[in-house]
C-alpha cells in the first residue's frame, strides 16, 4: 500500500493520526531505513519476532486509544529474554484490557547514541516546514532546533546542521560517535519531500528520537498527524 492509499484508509476509519507501525510503513515507503520491527498479535508471534531480530528488543502497545505510549506505560525497552517478552505481553494485556489493541510492535533495540529530532508542521503562509535539532526527552527543555521550508535540498540540510547550538555533538564530542552527516542530510531531504508531496494529507510529523550511533542513523519513533 502506497502512502496516499494508507492516508486515505486512515481517514476512512475516522482517525486523524497514524499508529506507530503505520507511520513507520510510511517511512519505509520513502526508502528510509528503520530498525527491524513486526506487529505481533499474540504472545507466540511476539516471541518469534524477538528471536528473529535478536535481543534486546523493545515492545510497544499499538492502540488508537493510546496516542502517548511512553506516558501511558505502553513502551518497554531493553527486553533481553523470552521470559521478559512473555511477562511484558501479559502485563500489556492486563493493564490495557479496556482499550482497543491493534497489536504489539516488537522492534530491535538500537544502541545508544546522540538523540535527534526531525519534524514537520504546516505554516498557514509557507506550507510545510521542517525542523531539525537535538531530540529525545530534552527537546522541550533545550529547544535547540532550526527550521527550513519544504522541500529542502541536500545543501540546505547540511547547512541546517551547522546552525544548531549543539552542533559540536555531531562531531563526536567526548567519545560519542561522530554523526554521519551525509546520511542525516539524506533523511532530512526525504522527510521534507514526504511532507511536501503529501501536503494535502499531513498536518504534522514528529520523528523523535532519531538515534545516531556508530552503526548509522535510526528513526526509532514516529508520529504522523493528518489534516482533518
Amino acid at each position: 500500500m502506497n502512502n496516499r492509499e494508507l492516508f486515505e484508509k486512515i481517514k476512512q476509519e475516522k482517525r486523524d493520526w497514524l499508529l506507530e507501525h503505520e507511520a513507520k510503513q510510511v517511512l519505509r515507503n520513502m526508502e528510509i531505513h528503520i530498525p527491524p520491527s513486526r506487529l505481533a498479535s499474540s504472545e507466540t508471534e511476539s516471541i518469534e519476532a524477538a528471536r528473529e531480530f535478536g535481543y534486546p528488543v523493545v515492545m510497544k502497545l499499538m492502540s488508537k486509544d493510546v496516542m502517548h505510549k511512553t506516558d501511558s506505560g505502553a513502551v518497554v525497552i531493553d527486553i533481553d529474554s523470552e521470559e521478559q517478552v512473555k511477562e511484558t505481553y501479559a502485563d500489556f494485556m492486563r493493564r490495557f484490557e479496556n482499550v482497543d489493541i491493534t497489536g504489539i510492535l516488537v522492534e530491535k533495540m538500537v544502541k545508544k547514541g546522540i538523540e535527534l529530532i526531525i519534524g514537520t508542521s504546516t505554516d498557514s503562509t509557507f506550507g510545510p516546514v521542517i525542523l531539525f535539532g537535538i531530540g529525545g526527552v530534552l527537546v522541550e527543555a533545550i529547544k535547540d532546533v532550526v527550521f527550513r521550508m519544504c522541500p529542502v535540498t541536500k545543501e540546505q540540510a547540511m547547512s541546517a546542521m551547522e546552525e544548531i547550538k549543539a552542533k559540536i555533538l555531531l562531531e563526536g564530542y567526548r567519545g560519542q560517535p561522530k554523526v554521519d552527516k551525509n546520511q542525516l542530510a539524506d533523511l532530512l531531504v526525504k522527510l521534507s519531500q514526504l511532507a511536501w508531496e503529501n501536503r494535502d494529507f499531513i498536518a504534522e510529523m514528529d520523528i523523535n528520537p532519531i538515534i545516531a550511533n556508530e552503526d548509522g542513523i535510526f528513526p526509532v519513533d514516529a508520529r504522523i498527524i493528518l489534516k482533518v
